[in-house]
């Protein structure tokens, strides 16, 4: 999971700091905690993180790197 936020967001020109801001967290180890798979957010942040990063939330957050069942 970790690696697919990662480079999502690094496509988007966007830093851990402001993808922490564009979510609402106080600061960017919230969302770093997200990015590296100790935390697991809300569906409803999740959600914002994909659209966000112009992805859908299976392909950032599936278990598998395959995501075909």
């Amino acid at each position: 999971m970790n690696e697919r936020l990662k480079s999502a967001r690094k496509a988007k020109g966007l830093t851990q700091a402001d993808m922490a801001a564009l979510l609402g967290y106080r600061s960017k180890s919230g969302y770093a905690m997200v990015e590296t798979g100790r935390n697991i957010p809300p569906l409803g942040t999740a959600l914002k993180i994909a659209m966000i990063v112009g992805s859908d939330v299976e392909s950032l957050f599936s278990a598998s790197d395959n995501n075909n069942p």
